[in-house]
């Protein structure tokens, strides 16, 4: 794939300039305070969050802050680490905004990236949203709530394995274990998912890449 597929980008002044990693002696010494919307294949949603909160709403966040589109339709981005390792590099605030069914794989990073990131799930009305996202940029906490159960080493490696296309028997084989284990990982993956009757129904195959593994 090529890199610039996955480039995280300012959108703070319109000449959007790849944001370096902080340790990174080329990275941009840029006054503007930096603003991303990653990953940003979606003009609609990307022109949404720029037009509604980069350019409405005063951020008192040091550096900036990078919003993520943490959707059903972008999965193929999130199961392997790289992106966590790229958003932490940027030293950004991350937000994710999150399809309901996609809360129990942003509790899987977050309990193991160790970084404090804000999720916001977009079941909002969007005044709701809005207002969210406000309170963060002002630096402070979003109110603790309930969340869904986090997805497990067990159900994210069956995921990984079924994006690549293997059959039940090929993860029982490579994972070490018995084919019921296989089927119990896939139908708890279909209740943390929204109760989809299928995981094929998540279309791994769409045309949205995965992030390039390190």
């Amino acid at each position: 794939m090529p890199a610039g597929d996955h480039e995280i980008k300012c959108m703070a002044c319109g000449l959007n300039c790849p944001i370096e990693a902080e340790d990174k002696i080329e990275r941009s010494h840029c006054g503007e305070r930096k603003f991303s919307v990653w990953p940003d294949k979606n003009y609609f949603f990307k022109r949404a969050v720029n037009d509604l909160v980069f350019r409405d709403i005063t951020c008192f966040l040091p550096e900036g802050m990078v919003v993520v589109d943490f959707s059903l339709d972008n999965i193929l981005y999130f199961l392997h680490e790289g992106w966590a390792e790229k958003l932490q590099e940027t030293g950004l605030k991350v937000i994710l905004l999150a399809d309901k069914s996609m809360l129990p794989m942003a509790n899987f990073w977050m309990l193991r990236s160790g970084l404090l990131w804000s999720v916001v799930e977009v079941i909002d009305v969007l005044s709701s949203l809005i207002k969210k996202i406000k309170r963060i940029m002002l630096g402070r906490n979003l109110r603790c709530r309930r969340t869904p159960p986090s997805l497990t080493e067990h159900e994210m490696t069956t995921l990984r394995l079924l994006a690549d296309g293997h059959s039940s028997q090929d993860i029982a084989r490579i994972m070490a274990c018995d084919t019921r284990s296989v089927y119990r990982f896939q139908y708890s993956l279909c209740k943390k998912f929204g109760g989809l009757n299928r995981l094929r129904e998540l279309r791994f195959r769409h045309n949205i890449p995965a992030l390039d593994r390190q």
